[in-house]
């Protein structure tokens, strides 16, 4: 009787893991449209980023972020900045942008396998997007920096005058551009403004957690899964 129940709970386990895979199938098969965010899920900027708003802020006057980088909370560091007048737009952000353009960046890389997985992703015919609150400008020269012989269809960056995300409208534009459905769209971020730009878009999205995100945004239910390493992009 024992042994019974266990093969039979094995054989409902190996049923349960079949399906599953299934299912991962079919949202890959379906999905046309991926769109990824920059910062923490591309490319690997905290280092370079932080030493250059640091910069900027020191060079206007004001405190620098001093805390270790392997314990920032994304969202406790953009109320620093607001709350030491460095929000976009001020002239501690314009000064950073300068900063950061002319920096060279030593500590800036794509994370390890994205390449590849980008390759594969366009092997597959999918189209491939970037949704990110960088300067559009330098978003594009960034990119083809470090994607050179990658096709991205669309770069969305700050526009002067169109809301950032978690506003959905740049991620909207891009899906109407593509006249697509919502549901062939996929979308890759790594912190809380990602999550919440995708469920305002009402579109599915993946967080990872290789990037600048934490334990409180990989609790929320709304992403359709976490995943540790670009690899299991071509899991989902």
């Amino acid at each position: 009787m024992f042994k019974s129940t266990l093969i039979m709970n094995k054989f409902k386990s190996k049923n349960i893991l079949k399906k599953q895979k299934q299912k991962e199938t079919k949202i890959y098969n379906m999905k046309k449209l991926y769109i990824f965010d920059f910062d923490g899920m591309l490319v690997d900027t905290i280092n370079d980023s932080i030493d250059c708003v640091n910069e900027a802020l020191k060079k206007c006057g004001k405190p620098t972020y001093d805390k270790p980088l392997e314990t920032l909370y994304y969202k406790e560091f953009r109320q620093f900045l607001v709350d030491n007048g460095a929000p976009k737009e001020s002239e501690v952000y314009h000064l950073y942008n300068k900063i950061y353009a002319e920096y060279e960046k030593p500590n800036t890389k794509p994370y390890d396998g994205i390449i590849e997985v980008l390759e594969t992703l366009h092997k597959e015919n999918k189209t491939l997007a970037i949704c990110s609150n960088k300067e559009e400008n330098y978003l594009k020269e960034y990119t083809e920096k470090m994607f050179k012989n990658h096709n991205f269809k669309y770069i969305s960056g700050h526009r002067t005058g169109i809301p950032d995300k978690p506003n959905p409208d740049r991620l909207i534009e891009l899906i109407e551009k593509e006249n697509i459905n919502k549901e062939e769209v996929i979308y890759f971020g790594d912190k809380d403004v990602d999550i919440e730009a995708a469920r305002n878009a009402g579109i599915d999205m993946v967080l990872v957690t290789y990037g600048q995100g934490n334990n409180e945004d990989y609790q929320q239910d709304y992403p359709l899964k976490v995943i540790d390493s670009p690899e299991e992009i071509l899991e989902v």
